[in-house]
């Protein structure tokens, strides 16, 4: 299992409008296989930092997920809204077979 973080800024002005995308992204993803769970968490007032942290069973799953066609044309719609670029994590459970 993975947790996948995508940190955005974005001004105050196009915060509603942001988050209104953002729950498109999650309605999207509740349909594509290996999607668990997410949530929108928010920080500051100018820029407003947001982060959307997803739970998914692997990270081909997120993948396959964050190339797909449908993400892509939501992820074009937020862009303009931000400043600066999406940041992204993926994050690990951690169990035995990491072998580092």
């Amino acid at each position: 299992m993975v947790k996948v973080i995508l940190k955005r800024h974005v001004k105050p002005d196009n915060y509603k409008r942001m988050v209104g995308l953002l729950q498109d992204l999650r309605a999207a993803a509740l349909h594509q296989p290996g999607y668990i769970s997410g949530e929108t968490l928010v920080r500051g007032r100018d820029p407003v930092e947001v982060l959307a942290v997803g739970t998914w069973l692997s990270e081909q799953h997120w993948r396959d997920w964050s190339s797909s066609r449908e993400r892509n044309e939501l992820e074009s719609m937020v862009e303009p809204l931000l400043e600066g670029k999406v940041e992204a994590l993926v994050y690990q459970v951690p169990d035995d077979n990491l072998d580092w």
